[in-house]
C-alpha cells in the first residue's frame, strides 16, 4: 500500500512539474508577421535573398518575428541567440531598440524588456549578410521573469534557417522511416506522409516531421 502511495505521489509531482514548465513557456510567445503563435521548437526557413551594399556588397536575407506577453502578469523578457552555423558573412538581430552583429558561431545577448499585461507585440528583425554562400542558422532563445521576481525561467526558442533553396529540408527524408505531414498556415492538412518535400510549390507551409525521435514543425517561406 505504501509503495502504491509513493508511486501515486510521484506521478502527481511529475504532472505538476510538467504543468509548471508548460506554463512558463507559454507566458510569452513568438509570433509570425500575421500575429500567429510560432510553436516552441519551430524551424523558420527564410529563403528570399536581395542585393545588399552594406555592410559589404553582396546579398542579404531578411526576416521578422514578434514577441508578445500572453500571460496575465507583467514579465521581464530577455532575448539571446546562438549562431549554430555560418559559412560566410554576418548575422544581425535587432530588438528592444538594440542591434547586435556577429559573424562567428557562439551565443550572444540582445537585451531585455519589461512587457506589461496586454502590451503590443515587439518586433525582432533578423538579417543575414553574405557574399555567395548563405547557409546559416541561428536559435532565438527567451528567458522570462515575473516582474519583481528573481526567479528566471526558460521561455520558448525557435530556429531561424537562412537557405535560398526552399526545398533543402527535403534532404532529411533520406533517413529511413522519415515522413512529412504538410499543412497550410490555417492548419489545413494538404499532404500526409510525404517522403520528400522537393515537389512542393513555393509558399508558406507548416511541416510536421515524423518517424524520428522528436517531431518538429517547419515554417517554409
Amino acid at each position: 500500500m505504501k509503495l502504491r502511495l509513493l508511486v501515486f505521489v510521484g506521478l502527481l509531482t511529475s504532472l505538476f512539474v510538467s504543468a509548471q514548465a508548460q506554463t512558463s513557456s507559454n507566458d510569452v510567445a513568438f509570433l509570425d508577421e500575421q500575429g500567429r503563435v510560432i510553436p516552441n521548437g519551430t524551424v523558420v526557413v527564410l529563403n528570399k535573398a536581395v542585393p545588399s551594399e552594406f555592410p559589404f556588397e553582396g546579398n542579404k536575407i531578411v526576416g521578422k518575428v514578434h514577441l508578445q506577453n500572453k500571460s496575465d502578469k507583467p514579465l521581464n523578457v530577455s532575448l539571446s541567440y546562438i549562431i549554430n552555423n555560418i559559412d560566410e558573412g554576418e548575422v544581425q538581430v535587432c530588438a528592444f531598440e538594440k542591434c547586435t552583429n556577429n559573424s562567428e558561431i557562439g551565443s550572444y545577448e540582445v537585451g531585455d524588456k519589461l512587457f506589461s499585461v496586454g502590451s503590443d507585440k515587439e518586433a525582432i528583425d533578423i538579417e543575414h549578410f553574405y557574399g555567395e554562400i548563405e547557409n546559416c542558422s541561428i536559435t532565438l532563445k527567451l528567458k522570462v521573469k515575473e516582474f519583481g521576481s528573481e526567479q528566471e525561467k526558460d521561455g520558448p526558442s525557435i530556429i531561424v534557417k537562412f537557405d535560398t533553396n526552399a526545398t533543402s529540408i527535403a534532404s532529411v527524408a533520406s533517413q529511413k522511416g522519415v515522413s512529412f505531414d504538410v499543412y497550410n498556415t490555417q492548419g489545413v492538412l494538404l499532404h500526409k506522409q510525404l517522403t520528400s518535400l522537393s515537389n512542393l510549390p513555393k509558399g508558406i507551409y507548416i511541416v510536421k516531421q515524423k518517424g524520428i525521435a522528436s517531431t518538429k514543425k517547419y515554417v517554409v517561406r
